[in-house]
């Protein structure tokens, strides 16, 4: 069997529901306003050479079981060019302007080093809503950087699409895309599915699935989730080389799970879930066993704050006719202070049965004024630091 590990170590602030258009004001949204919040710059502090760039894409060569997916939050600049990581103690400061239109997403931005050096810039492109199009950035020659296109639901202020170039396709329709996804969320907010597709280097498709959520009732609106993936498929140079297959109940969690190991149409191997509930209906414990026998493969187990919000997830390895604990992961949850539309966003990191980081994780500090987002290479040493001072708006 494949075997890959579970979980992607990724952060992300996402965009949540809201029922009324930004461009309405009608006599509900002057008795009942609705605020958020928007950044006027972004400060990047880099304290040790040797942390990689936080995971912003999945990582779909995974391991069999439940696995963490972001929603899709703005590509954050400065964390993710070459001298950020190759070099210490560096700081960049991003300065937003927000044009005609706008209200909660810029237009425009430039990035400064320490010395005052231009080494990045960007134009955004909104649509008559206000919700981004199209972003491009530069560095500060005015070399191509990064591309992303953007689709959201203007009525829930959702983002339901992005797409990543590898080049610049201002002058190029068809130029290659890095990756893809397209998000599905309910009315609520609550993400429930994102179908993706991720590309190699020459813009060949390399990874594809359908993931679904089985934390709708144990997410916060806006954010990210936990999950499986409806279908899964790996590719070498454009040819099917691996499948799964999941089928869910009707209460939504995972029910039967095939694989196809070559790629070839044939599920050798085939899996029944047995589930167990808690008193709310939230998913408990879940274990795999080979169709037709009593053979356990793994188990995974689920536990929650008193809101119902996502705490723990802890998976075992069934080794020597006993369940071995393989990892735990433990998530943090931080709300938007002023409740707006965009939503919280959680953190999560592989932790000890204490809920204690035993490697990378990241904190997060967050009022109206300011939001920093720091990150940790190893218990209390931080290594990373992006501050964003803040402005509150009524929509």
């Amino acid at each position: 069997m494949k075997r890959f590990f579970c979980v992607s170590f990724i952060f992300a602030a996402f965009f949540c529901p809201l029922f009324l258009s930004c461009s309405d004001d009608t006599s509900g949204n002057r008795i009942n306003p609705i605020y958020d919040l928007r950044p006027l710059t972004r400060v990047s502090q880099k304290f040790d050479s040797t942390i990689q760039r936080p995971n912003l894409l999945m990582n779909r060569k995974k391991r069999l079981g439940h696995w963490l997916v972001p929603s899709g939050e703005e590509m954050m600049p400065g964390i993710h060019d070459a001298s950020f990581r190759e070099s210490a103690a560096i700081e960049k400061t991003y300065t937003f302007t927000y044009g005609n239109n706008a209200h909660l997403y810029w237009t425009e931005a430039i990035g400064k080093d320490s010395q005052g050096i231009t080494v990045a810039t960007a134009k955004q492109t909104l649509d008559d809503a206000g919700f981004p199009m199209r972003v491009l950035w530069y560095d500060g020659e005015g070399n191509f950087m990064y591309a992303y296109d953007y689709t959201y639901d203007t009525t829930l202020y959702l983002r339901t699409s992005v797409i990543s170039y590898l080049d610049d396709p201002t002058n190029d329709p068809d130029v290659g895309k890095d990756y893809e996804f397209e998000n599905v969320w309910n009315e609520d907010g609550i993400l429930t599915t994102q179908s993706y597709v991720e590309y190699d280097s020459n813009g060949v498709k390399e990874y594809e699935g359908k993931w679904r959520s089985t934390t709708i009732m144990n997410s916060l609106r806006g954010s990210d989730g936990m999950g499986y993936d409806e279908y899964y498929r790996e590719y070498k140079a454009g040819l099917l080389t691996y499948q799964e297959e999941t089928t869910f109940d009707q209460d939504g969690y995972p029910e039967i799970l095939r694989i196809d190991n070559h790629g070839d149409g044939t599920f050798e191997e085939t899996y029944n879930a047995e589930i167990a509930k808690t008193a709310q209906g939230y998913l408990e414990s879940l274990i795999w066993l080979e169709a037709g026998t009593d053979n356990k493969e793994w188990k995974e187990t689920f536990a929650y704050e008193d809101k119902g919000l996502l705490k723990t997830f802890k998976y075992y390895d069934w080794v020597d006719n006993e369940f071995f604990l393989y990892s735990i992961v433990t998530n943090v949850w931080y709300q938007n202070p002023v409740n707006g539309p965009t939503g919280g966003l959680s953190v999560y990191f592989e932790s000890d049965a204490a809920g204690n980081p035993v490697g990378e994780y990241e904190k997060v500090d967050w009022t109206e004024k300011l939001k920093t987002r720091h990150y940790f290479s190893a218990p209390e040493e931080e290594a990373l630091r992006i501050s964003e001072s803040l402005e509150k708006i009524r929509l």
